[in-house]
């Protein structure tokens, strides 16, 4: 592994981190963006598959190093900074997304039919994830639990979609994080009955989520490979569609940011969204529960949209526009010919 690539690496975990810590942001888009895509499909699918690399190892490493260190290192201050300035932050996270555009149609060129059919089949494919709702009643049962995992695995490997977005959509993402903090406490107290039930939940789960990952990180390494400007193609389509969710006038701030504020606090931000009658709660949780209920957003609250948030989020658009745009191209790009074979 170059230098370069090595710091291409670093930066990428460290924004996919960050995207982490975004509701509805997906850290594969991040990898997208910053044109490793390709050498993260191929290294997850070579390690997976038990083809070990110095290589392959060394850039996950990093990778996924650099990824937790941003997740540990800026929390508090991505949290703050989504509470009090969201609009700024999700307008930052579109320019950082659409920078990776650049990249990858330098990639499809010449564009021809079977390109332009690709990317706007990524694009209808983001889209209708846009579309489901979280209200299909899905059932909570082990075959669901394994579906989940499924899910929530290629979500990790596939750009632009956000794997709690999914777990919410199939109604499955309380049941999943409760069974884990149930887990915890059960180790803790040592109650071996709640540990069990705990585990009939998160081993389907977990297994769904490895066989999920070894099967489409392999699928997309063949389609990169024999259908490469087709592949790319649909990537773009997927990148540009997924900016459609981040509009930054119409996002919350999301859970883990609002747990992050004294209730005097999450009462002043939904009386910004307009969300009537939030003073009747005394207890921050209860609130923040309520602002969690997708039918709360769907009437239609807003936050003030004057001249300066617009002017705002053209400038942290335009800034994370040109980061990624910049870092994206620094030591060249990763092609599936300069990629080291495994072994």
């Amino acid at each position: 592994m170059t230098p370069l690539l090595a710091l291409r690496s670093a930066l990428t975990g460290i924004l996919m981190g960050i995207a982490n810590l975004i509701p509805g942001v997906s850290g594969g888009t991040m990898i997208l963006a910053m044109g490793l895509y390709e050498e993260f499909i191929n290294a997850v699918a070579d390690i997976t598959a038990l083809r070990l690399s110095w290589r392959r190892i060394a850039f996950l490493g990093i990778v996924g190093g650099c990824a937790a260190v941003a997740i540990l290192g800026l929390a508090g201050a991505i949290l703050y900074l989504l509470f009090h300035y969201t609009v700024a932050m999700f307008a930052l996270f579109i320019g950082l997304t659409l920078g990776g555009a650049p990249l990858l149609y330098r990639a499809v060129r010449p564009v021809r039919a079977d390109v332009l059919v690709a990317v706007a089949l990524g694009l209808a494919a983001m889209l209708g994830v846009l579309m489901l709702k979280s209200d299909r009643g899905f059932p909570h049962n082990m075959a669901m639990d394994f579906t989940s995992g499924v899910v929530g695995a290629t979500t990790m490997v596939l750009p632009g979609i956000s794997g709690s977005y999914m777990l919410l959509v199939l109604d499955q993402y309380d049941r999943i994080i409760g069974a884990i903090h149930d887990f915890k406490e059960a180790a803790q107290a040592r109650d071996i009955s709640r540990a069990k039930d705990a585990l009939r939940i998160i081993v389907p789960v977990g297994v769904g989520a490895v066989l999920g990952i070894v099967l489409l990180s392999n699928m997309l390494k063949i389609l990169l490979r024999r259908f490469h400007r087709v592949t790319v193609g649909a990537l773009l389509g997927i990148l540009l569609g997924s900016v459609i969710g981040l509009w930054p006038f119409a996002q919350p701030a999301g859970h883990k940011a609002l747990e992050a504020r004294s209730l005097d606090e999450v009462r002043a931000y939904a009386k910004k969204w307009s969300i009537p009658d939030v003073d009747r709660f005394r207890d921050k949780n209860a609130l923040i529960d309520y602002l969690a209920q997708p039918e709360v957003w769907k009437r239609g609250h807003r936050p003030p949209i004057d001249a300066r948030a617009i002017l705002l989020a053209v400038i942290m658009a335009g800034i994370g526009f040109g980061m990624t745009a910049a870092l994206s191209r620094l030591g060249g790009e990763t092609t599936p010919t300069d990629a080291e074979p495994a072994g």
